[in-house]
């Protein structure tokens, strides 16, 4: 009974993604349901004027630390959606295997001596900025234009 719901569930949100076209899934790795999560969770994006907005939305934006003239950051703050940040972090995975320019780029964190779940977050806040510039631009997502 349970997996007949989940089913019912799973076309209802491809169907409303049907009527709602986004460029999030243009990108290798994101599917239906993780771009719908993405999206609702965002709503509107056209709302936020730059990348640094929707991370800050998303809570993938560092704590900073200011005493005097000394000034550090440091770990992650919990503002915002713990479910976009989730759904973030765990499409790295994914969005990794199947775009080799981002798999570069993860393994060059890993190379700085990152740990593997703050390397996902650095790939997390990239793919924000890749998200933000795909739905305002109107355009497909292109690896090729990746730096």
């Amino acid at each position: 009974m349970l997996n007949k719901d989940i089913d019912e569930t799973e076309h209802l949100i491809q169907a409303l993604m049907e009527q709602y076209p986004t460029k999030i899934q243009t990108i290798k790795g994101i599917g239906v349901i993780s771009a719908a999560t993405i999206l609702c969770e965002y709503g509107d994006i056209s709302l936020f004027s730059n990348p640094a907005e929707m991370l800050s939305y998303a809570g993938l934006d560092s704590s900073i630390k200011q005493s005097g003239t000394m000034s550090s950051t440091g770990k992650l703050v919990k503002r915002g959606s713990k479910y976009l940040r989730a759904t973030l972090i765990n499409v790295c995975m994914t969005v990794m295997i199947h775009n080799p320019v981002l798999y570069v780029y993860y393994n060059k964190k890993k190379q700085e001596g990152k740990h593997h779940r703050v390397a996902l977050v650095h790939l997390a806040r990239k793919l924000v900025r890749i998200i933000h510039h795909l739905e305002t631009n109107q355009e497909d997502f292109d690896p090729s234009k990746l730096k």
